[in-house]
């Protein structure tokens, strides 16, 4: 079985501390099991480059590059910003423009400010043809909206949190959805159901790592090779086979982010 987890914060401080052996020892170990591929994520320019400078230590690693809405800076800054994120992209390690989005769970940066960061990187992708990764919180109206301002660009909505409804919506648009170890939880109803609805070829999977560690490791950190724990609750939920899962799931990321 092979597996790709489609998003991951591989660079994330505690794995340094957390982890027997550190950063390093946690991809080897996670390359050494069925995971084949990790997109690490980038949410900020500085995090970005080491996002970059990870995946070109890993065969099987590559970046995004992108502005988090949690860390969107203030308006003047923002062409400068992507101007720099643009730099970043061009490198060949770099394959998605993300996260991106808009977080209204947090309130520390104004909603217009995520708005223009939002827009602004959507333009970017339109312009670079890249796809991107959308980070969506409590925003789903809004990040609709955003989306279908830009018909030219299609990429992932990651961690899904939306309705069988939105999901059936966003695969018209040509969207591909991605679930994360929140569908593993047992009372997740509204996951459990929006997975049962993605076609095949839209389907993605995830751990978020650190973060939405799966059933049966819930309240431990978080790691790529727990991808598998999402992708058999998918398959039970759908009734399909794990291995079947695995494959279409690898197959969709290496078409969305162009990896041969």
């Amino acid at each position: 079985m092979t597996l790709f987890d489609s998003h991951a914060h591989c660079d994330d401080a505690r794995y340094s501390t957390e982890y027997e052996g550190g950063t390093d020892q946690l991809i080897k170990d996670c390359f050494d099991s069925d995971v084949s591929n990790i997109i690490n994520i980038g949410t900020c320019l500085e995090n970005s480059q080491v996002s970059i400078d990870l995946a070109h230590k890993y065969e099987g690693m590559y970046a995004s590059c992108g502005i988090h809405p949690c860390e969107a800076k203030s308006a003047d800054e923002v062409d400068l910003i992507i101007c720099e994120l643009e730099k970043l992209l061009a490198d060949e390690k770099a394959v998605a423009i993300g996260e991106i989005g808009l977080d209204y769970h947090w309130q520390d940066v104004p909603k217009d400010i995520q708005l223009l960061y939002f827009e602004k990187q959507m333009e970017l992708a339109k312009k670079l043809n890249m796809p991107v990764i959308i980070h969506d919180r409590e925003a789903h109206g809004d990040c609709l909206d955003v989306i279908k301002k830009f018909p030219e660009v299609k990429g992932v909505f990651h961690s899904f949190s939306g309705s069988a409804e939105m999901a059936t919506e966003l695969v018209k648009l040509g969207w591909y959805i991605s679930f994360s170890g929140t569908v593993t939880f047992k009372n997740a109803r509204v996951p459990k159901e929006a997975c049962k609805v993605v076609p095949e070829n839209r389907l993605l999977i995830e751990t978020d790592s650190p973060y939405l560690c799966p059933t049966p490791h819930r309240g431990e950190l978080n790691r790529p090779s727990y991808v598998f724990f999402t992708c058999e609750e998918i398959a039970n939920q759908r009734g399909e086979s794990t291995e079947h899962i695995a494959k279409i799931t690898c197959e969709n990321a290496k078409n969305l982010f162009n990896i041969k």
